[in-house]
């Protein structure tokens, strides 16, 4: 969200039904920085209501994620940008972040 290093994985916890106390799969997983994932947790209102106020979609980028680590495997030979990978992912998500993410700390919500 604010494009910090290091950054941690966040299980989308609402993307598949799972048994009590399992995570999802991590296809399933978005890169967030410790600050936010912390908040995300911590802000006291569901995930989905956290993501729909930020007007992300979670389910979105870490598809792109996935797809892309997934094809890197399959096809040894296949070259791939990464730099190309982030501004997929970024062209989608900051013209939509931009208005409610100070970017030096805190989600506005």
């Amino acid at each position: 969200m604010c494009q910090s290093v290091p950054v941690q994985a966040h299980h989308i916890t609402y993307a598949q039904h799972r048994g009590f106390g399992q995570k999802v799969g991590d296809q399933w997983v978005i890169p967030l920085c410790f600050l936010h994932h912390d908040y995300l947790h911590r802000c006291g209102m569901s995930e989905q209501d956290f993501w729909g106020k930020m007007e992300i979609d979670p389910l979105n980028i870490a598809t792109t994620f996935y797809k892309h680590h997934k094809e890197m495997w399959k096809n040894p030979d296949f070259f791939y940008d990464d730099s190309m990978l982030w501004v997929t992912v970024y062209n989608k998500l900051v013209p939509m972040i931009k208005k409610h993410v100070d970017f030096i700390m805190q989600p506005k919500l």
